[in-house]
């Protein structure tokens, strides 16, 4: 019997604890702030980077040799670019 006379009083002075405290707790900051801040300007820092070398490999490179096609059907004796056959002289 002296426990739950023990628990009992234990739980109405937390209660009335928690209700002395309620008021406390309920305070409430209200901050307003009113106007534009000023204008702050911060000189950008130099940006430096180093060059780095550039390597490419180079292609191969093939040389292929003009090809005239049916040089020999066509005569041009002249090299004016104009076979033979249609040339006037």
């Amino acid at each position: 019997m002296k426990k739950i006379i023990a628990f009992s009083a234990a739980l109405i002075a937390g209660t009335s604890m928690m209700l002395a405290a309620a008021p406390a707790m309920a305070r409430v900051d209200v901050d307003v702030n009113l106007g534009v801040p000023a204008p702050v300007y911060v000189a950008p820092r130099p940006v430096y980077v180093q060059p780095r070398p550039v390597y490419v490999a180079p292609q191969p490179v093939y040389y292929v040799k003009p090809h005239h096609r049916h040089r020999h059907w066509q005569r041009d004796r002249d090299r004016d670019g104009v076979p033979d056959r249609y040339d006037r002289r």
